[in-house]
């Protein structure tokens, strides 16, 4: 399996990231609440870890137990990475591999991978030169990942020289002498100051620009100020007459824009006054009729169409919904002489009876083509008396089947007394 060096950042959202020894990323990912069983399957599933890294010191219990577990070094900064150097670390490493980090816990992770990596560079590239140097038939990675356990380069070529490796190479424990600790100490220190007075730098050189940029722009503020200060005296005049002149400009768009409209108006009253001019013609030819709208087929209902729509004797009307009348309501239509009756829907047979005794023909819409105009219900005075006459033959056939059915109920019976 490939050798890895692995970077945690532990907390509800565990970010993790793993580079090769050679220091190429391999994997940068978070999750939240990621279990540490998972968290192990995961490294696993990547490789095996001969470094475990933290980007603060002293590491978290996590990296602890992973470290144990995975039988990996465990990798603590001298002092914690701070923010700028973990976001710097990063974007390097981003813009050198075109990397895409989500949210700061993948940040810190990729982070404290590469801290490791450059902690140990050295003597990664110096394994690399003596192997490549002696012509060594040994993994590379292998003879690094022992270097990290503690092992001397040719301590780690000899145990990988050996016919029968049956366990995991161990990590050798060795202590840090205080000098030692002291000299990693001041060299993370120095490192740390070399990169704030670089930045101090920075800003410094930056402030330099910007406060040569703002001279600049408050000499050029001044020279356009004096400049405007001309042009407004010289201008004033002209000024005043271009105002007026645009003022009259507006008005005179405002007007054609109302004639416009005027005149889209005066189209629409022209065609429908030529629509209502051709329908009077027809209605006065007989050609075309008039069905006044009765909106609800109830005393309410018929009280407002006599009132909007003056029905009176002769008219022919339309029930937009005869739903909900019965005889009462009919005896009431029928006693206002209309001619005819255009019902959409159906209607109780009291009504139909009380509209049948004042001799009212009862017209379904869906026969006719009722066509509205002007938001006023018309018909083909030929189609409607077409459908009075279909419906007129209808009814006299129905009550000759009726009559044919009393007589032949009537014989059944005198057969049955015989």
């Amino acid at each position: 399996m490939r050798r890895l060096i692995v970077g945690v950042d532990p907390g509800v959202t565990v970010g993790l990231a793993a580079l090769s020894l050679d220091g190429t990323p391999l994997f940068v990912d978070s999750k939240r609440d990621w279990s540490f069983s998972s968290l192990i399957h995961k490294i696993m599933e990547l490789g095996e870890p001969a470094i475990i890294s933290s980007d603060v010191s002293p590491a978290s219990d996590l990296l602890e137990r992973l470290s144990v577990k995975l039988n990996a070094v465990l990798f603590v900064p001298s002092i914690s990475m701070g923010a700028d150097e973990k976001h710097q670390t990063a974007r390097a490493y981003v813009e050198q591999y075109g990397l895409k980090l989500k949210n700061a816990h993948e940040v810190d992770a990729l982070a404290a991978a590469v801290k490791a990596y450059q902690h140990y560079r050295s003597k990664f590239e110096h394994v690399e030169a003596r192997i490549k140097k002696l012509g060594l038939k040994v993994s590379v990675d292998e003879v690094k990942n022992l270097v990290v356990r503690g092992y001397t380069m040719k301590q780690a070529v000899q145990f990988l020289q050996k016919p029968e490796k049956t366990l995991a190479p161990p990590v050798i424990k060795r202590p840090i002498p205080q000098e030692a600790r002291l000299k990693n100490l001041i060299k993370e220190l120095n490192e740390r100051l070399i990169r704030e007075k670089e930045k101090t730098k920075r800003l410094r050189a930056t402030n330099r620009e910007l406060r040569l940029k703002i001279k600049e722009l408050r000499s050029e503020i001044s020279a356009l100020k004096e400049k405007i200060k001309t042009i407004r005296n010289e201008q004033t005049v002209q000024i005043r007459r271009e105002r007026r002149y645009q003022m009259l400009l507006d008005e005179v768009k405002r007007l054609r824009s109302e004639v416009s409209r005027y005149s889209v108006q005066l189209e629409e009253y022209k065609r429908r006054f030529n629509q209502m001019q051709r329908l009077r013609e027809l209605e006065s030819q007989g050609k075309l009729l008039l069905l006044k709208p009765i909106e609800a087929f109830t005393e309410k209902g018929l009280r407002k169409a006599f009132q909007l729509y003056n029905i009176k004797a002769g008219d022919s009307v339309i029930l937009l919904d005869p739903s909900g009348g019965g005889a009462t309501t009919a005896e009431t239509l029928a006693k206002r002489g209309v001619k005819t009756i255009v019902t959409r829907g159906s209607m109780s047979h009291y009504a139909r009876e009380v509209f049948a005794k004042y001799l009212i023909p009862v017209v379904p819409s869906k026969k006719l083509k009722v066509e509205w105009i002007e938001g006023l219900p018309y018909v083909d005075a030929e189609s409607l008396r077409e459908a009075i006459k279909e419906l007129g033959e209808t009814e006299v056939l129905e009550a000759y089947e009726k009559i044919i059915a009393i007589v032949e109920d009537h014989r059944k019976k005198l057969r049955e007394e015989d």
